[in-house]
């Protein structure tokens, strides 16, 4: 069954199921990985974040879209359901068929393995997607940072702790969920084994697509 996850505002996150509000104070410093590249480490099997595709957005029909996620045995039978907003890419020992769109179950229905949304977007600005596939280690993490559009993750295998100034949010495998858009936030790689999973940043086409936050407020902790 699908995974069916939305989170509209930054303060919901308190509110879905599984997020923790926490203790905060100043975020320990914790060991970041590099920034995401089009050929990372994690291409040949190690620690690291690898750019799949950054393209832009064909203008959507409607204002709430959804982040579509397919699994694959081949890269030509994903390619054959591909739609001028997908991305298909081999990452973690599968094939995926990443797409952004309207709710939808008229495709994929065998393959579809989760969506992530709603993600409510103005019609009138230009977006632009990048899609990302990554493998962290536990103790590890990303740098505090925002997103100018929302970021949405899928968990292949692993656990990961998402801290905001408000609240938690623990994932493990097979889980999702969304960041909505210039929410101060970072991951921290929790649990016994690497984090591998895959992203996405809908982000305003005219600004950058990520900005490391030099003085970062407090943030609700994972310990």
């Amino acid at each position: 069954m699908a995974i069916q996850l939305k989170a509209l505002l930054t303060t919901a996150m308190v509110l879905l199921a599984g997020a923790q509000p926490a203790k905060s104070s100043a975020p320990e410093p914790i060991p970041a990985a590099a920034p995401c590249a089009p050929d990372s480490p994690e291409r040949r099997g190690q620690a690291g974040c690898t750019i799949l595709a950054d393209q832009p957005i064909v203008r959507p029909t409607s204002k709430l879209l959804y982040w579509h996620i397919d699994r694959y045995d081949t890269l030509g039978a994903a390619k054959e359901n591909a739609g001028p907003n997908s991305v298909v890419a081999a990452a973690h020992g599968a094939v995926w068929l990443m797409t952004v769109e309207p709710k939808t179950t008229r495709r994929h229905r065998l393959h579809h393995i989760a969506w992530v949304g709603p993600f409510k977007l103005p019609v009138d600005k230009r977006y632009a997607m990048r899609v990302q596939s990554s493998t962290l280690v536990p103790g590890g993490g990303t740098p505090v940072h925002t997103h100018s559009g929302p970021e949405a993750f899928y968990i292949v295998s692993g656990e990961q702790c998402i801290e905001t100034p408000l609240a938690t949010r623990r994932l493990t495998s097979g889980s999702a969920e969304f960041v909505p858009a210039n929410t101060i936030h970072r991951g921290r790689i929790t649990g016994n084994g690497p984090r591998r999973a895959l992203a996405i940043v809908i982000y305003d086409a005219t600004r950058p697509v990520s900005k490391n936050v030099v003085e970062a407020p407090q943030l609700a902790s994972c310990d």
